[in-house]
């Protein structure tokens, strides 16, 4: 099973005006090489049931001091909403002066007192990566949303100006995802890498999610991902992340997966104090709350199958470059709720 997909239509606009209960968001996450920071974007579509849509422009910077965090985020009516899906000068989604296309991010954000504006470049991957496996997209963006991955791991180039403080990347690699659906999970868990300490060419993206169908509950499903060594190993499958086992509670995710010829075992964690608390308003009007950190840690070791026995194939370690986020239905109470 491959877990990408290069029909070019993964980034576009899913949203149709006259739809309502829906929402959609363009997120980028990246680290500054030089500085440690982190950095982490949102531009969203919210159609609630009942009442007008509108959108919104998300921009958070992590500092590993804390002394220069920043979490701000402008709130529009939907007549900024430019048309989408490239036909704005190859923007997939601009709202007001913000924007986001295959190949571009921009904009700007402020909480009143202080300012964060971007412009950066990246180079787009041919391939985009999907967390579910084909059988379950569908029913899933029916259900509850879909999630995918157009840009896995690629390098920026830019700048990033967090009030009158600037900062450059030349290549640094981020990632960029896309969700869309009818609401959040009750539950979630998600991790990237791409950045490492011994300075290995690895990508890691994983998922762990609750939900319900209807008052049913479903069981908690773990979607790992690794490139390693140039290789492609996917625990991804349906069956595979059924079989996954995962203990998330903010700010630690322990995870195990395996396939036929591998097993990965590992932990995501941050401290509480390099986390920001946000809220997400679902189309039924329900809040969800999610922790995020763009410089958390993780820790994996690889293991291929000999026969019977599991050898080890490899270890990874990540410090302040992995990002961590935490979702569930309540407020994470020893987080202040910045946005």
């Amino acid at each position: 099973m491959t877990v990408f997909s290069s029909d070019g239509t993964e980034n576009r606009m899913r949203w149709e005006r006259s739809r309502s209960g829906f929402m959609e968001a363009w997120y980028l996450t990246l680290n500054h090489r030089d500085s440690g920071s982190g950095l982490w974007l949102r531009y969203t579509v919210t159609a609630p049931r009942g009442s007008d849509p509108y959108c919104d422009v998300w921009g958070v910077w992590f500092d590993p001091d804390g002394k220069r965090n920043l979490a701000a985020k402008q709130r529009y009516s939907i007549d900024h909403l430019a048309p989408g899906n490239g036909r704005d000068d190859g923007a997939l989604v601009r709202i007001g002066s913000s924007w986001l296309s295959e190949t571009h991010t921009e904009g700007e954000v402020s909480d009143g007192e202080r300012t964060m504006a971007w412009s950066l470049d990246f180079e787009p991957a041919e391939m985009t990566f999907q967390h579910l496996p084909p059988p379950l997209r569908g029913r899933i963006e029916k259900r509850v949303s879909t999630v995918c991955a157009p840009n896995l791991s690629v390098p920026f180039v830019g700048s990033v100006t967090v009030d009158d403080e600037l900062f450059t990347f030349q290549g640094e690699r981020g990632c960029q995802g896309h969700r869309w659906g009818r609401r959040h999970a009750q539950s979630w868990a998600w991790a990237h890498c791409s950045s490492w300490e011994g300075g290995e060419n690895a990508v890691f993206e994983a998922l762990a999610a609750r939900s319900k169908i209807g008052m049913l509950p479903v069981p908690t499903m773990t979607f790992i991902f690794l490139n390693y060594e140039n290789q492609d190993i996917a625990f991804n499958d349906f069956k595979w992340a059924l079989r996954a086992k995962s203990r998330y509670e903010m700010p630690t995710w322990a995870f195990t997966a395996h396939n036929d010829d591998y097993k990965i075992t590992g932990a995501a964690r941050t401290s509480v104090d390099r986390l920001t608390q946000v809220t997400y308003v679902d189309p039924d009007g329900l809040p969800r709350y999610c922790a995020n950190s763009e410089i958390g840690d993780l820790a994996l070791e690889l293991y291929r199958r000999d026969g019977s026995v599991w050898r080890h194939a490899g270890s990874l370690t990540a410090l302040h470059t992995a990002h961590v986020e935490f979702g569930r239905r309540e407020p994470f109470f020893e987080l202040p709720i910045a946005l």
